[in-house]
């Protein structure tokens, strides 16, 4: 089983902005990024109609799904993580005690009218449990938050560790890889 993740296109926000489950719609440079996007997906799934294509309900995912194929399914688990208060903000509008107990707590920090992270994996977990026992090969377009958290459950890897590592390697628009070897979810490729 293999299991491709692919982040969504570059978005109309500022950098350092908090925009998790904002339905920010993509940038006016989404169709160029189309056009890469497809070549990565058919140089690297030699059978596109074989794989169950998911997306995140929000529009930068949707609008980015339907490039890719007609025939999708719409999933609210792999939305990005609320953010609650902090949504549409910039970092360092944020009370900086507050982001230092996020940082020191990143797992069980719940984010004011948000959720923690141990919550996000929570309702990730569900998604992925699912699609394994279905057996077939996937593609999920998603956020890079929702990609991290999803590989984590997958490949059983702490997430705080996962973000350090890969966190700047799934950029706007990029494909990853998870495969399923003897048992076990192995990582082929991130980021490409």
């Amino acid at each position: 089983m293999k299991i491709f993740f692919l982040r969504h296109t570059s978005l109309n926000v500022e950098t350092d902005i908090f925009y998790g489950q904002t339905d920010l719609d993509v940038s006016s440079s989404f169709e160029e990024e189309v056009k890469l996007i497809k070549k990565k997906i058919t140089h690297e799934i030699k059978e596109l109609s074989r794989v169950k294509i998911f997306s995140s309900p929000l529009k930068r995912c949707v609008k980015l799904a339907k490039k890719i194929s007609e025939n999708i399914y719409i999933d609210s688990r792999i939305m990005e993580l609320n953010l609650g208060d902090w949504e549409m903000k910039p970092k360092q509008s944020i009370p900086k005690e507050l982001v230092e107990n996020w940082e020191k707590d990143m797992m069980n920090f719940t984010i004011p009218n948000g959720e923690s992270n141990n919550a996000f994996l929570k309702r990730l977990k569900e998604f992925t449990d699912e699609i394994c026992e279905d057996k077939h090969d996937v593609l999920i377009v998603a956020h890079a938050g929702s990609i991290n958290g999803m590989i984590s459950n997958l490949i059983e890897e702490p997430f705080d560790k996962l973000l350090k590592n890969y966190w700047e390697k799934i950029s706007y628009g990029s494909l990853s890889l998870v495969k399923l070897t003897s048992k076990k979810f192995r990582i082929e490729f991130i980021g490409r």
